[in-house]
């Protein structure tokens, strides 16, 4: 069936001129020109749908394809640990205290608080060059849960490697092993979970993030 017999036009009321330069896989690129002006209407009817649907086609292959790439907010956590029975136990925070983890192509940054309920706040000290012991507590214990690192990172399978450059404990950031591998899975481009299995010193989570940007 022709292109004229699908518009339901003659033939007679077609003018057809291949443009060259233009090939498809088909042979190339062909105008049509309608004679009458009583058929416009349907020829611009169905060229208009044309270019909507490819751009409806491109579109869909773009959102295909979920994006790690971007600002990811902590969004809800479950962490899992040993109980005094020696047996796993979960704890589930559905309203986590303030977290982001950022990933452009091959860095990473995150800053997250890893606890339970707000940081309290610190006086500031009498003499900032000589803190006395309890100043030093108070410090320690508002630092103590707050998570910085900035490094790169690399992606095998379904794991994230991270490889911190800095971080606020200098441990993190020298020693020869310093990397941190999490599961990860994204579930559309709006959702993303890490998680990392219990050790033996360390409990284990799996984190739900949501897109930010």
């Amino acid at each position: 069936m022709t292109i004229a017999q699908n518009l339901s036009i003659p033939i007679s009321a077609i003018k057809i001129t291949p443009l060259k330069g233009l090939l498809s896989h088909d042979g190339c690129y062909i105008k049509f020109e309608l004679l009458k002006p009583r058929f416009m209407k349907n020829i611009l009817i169905y060229i208009s749908a044309v270019p909507a649907f490819l751009l409806c086609a491109s579109t869909l292959l773009a959102q295909s394809k979920p994006r790690l790439d971007g600002v990811w907010k902590i969004s809800e956590v479950v962490v899992t640990f040993a109980n005094t029975a020696g047996k796993d136990s979960t704890i589930t925070v559905t309203s986590p205290q303030p977290g982001l983890i950022i990933f452009t192509k091959g860095y990473y940054s995150i800053m997250a608080v890893r606890s339970g309920q707000p940081r309290a706040a610190v006086d500031p000290p009498k003499d900032p060059n000589n803190l006395t012991d309890a100043e030093k507590i108070a410090r320690f214990t508002q630092w103590r849960t707050f998570t910085a690192n900035s490094g790169t990172y690399e992606i095998k399978g379904s794991t994230i490697i991270r490889h911190p450059v800095v971080a606020k404990n200098v441990d993190v950031m020298t020693q020869e092993t310093a990397t941190t591998i999490y599961e990860f899975k994204l579930d559309g481009d709006h959702t993303l979970w890490l998680s990392a299995p219990r050790s033996t010193t360390e409990p284990g989570f799996r984190s739900k993030l949501t897109r930010v940007e």
